[in-house]
């Protein structure tokens, strides 16, 4: 299995799951403080509850995960999936191979 990797106040872009009512949340912009085991302490302007939802992408990679306590500038999240190479999400932007 890969591991994340990051530098400290590393850009990234945060999305808040389940906050827009059609469910497309718009990215912000945050930045990675720490990274402990499976949490993240991010630094973000946006104001996010304890408990939610959360998207966060950075250099290739992709993590989901839950908000565990919010603070004024920033939160910690436990993240419980993560994807190492966006890329893969190719298809997302090109549509699917033709069979």
């Amino acid at each position: 299995m890969g591991e994340l990797t990051w530098k400290a106040e590393e850009p990234a872009e945060l999305k808040v799951l389940g906050r827009e009512p059609n469910g497309a949340a718009a990215p912000e912009p945050a930045r990675i403080l720490e990274l402990s085991g499976r949490r993240v302490h991010v630094a973000a302007a946006a104001t996010v509850a304890g408990g939610a939802a959360v998207c966060l992408e950075w250099g290739g990679q992709l993590v989901l995960g839950q908000v565990l306590s919010a603070e004024p500038g920033g939160f910690w999240m436990e993240i419980h999936h993560m994807l190492l190479n966006t890329a893969e999400l190719d298809w997302q932007k090109q549509g699917w191979p033709a069979a």
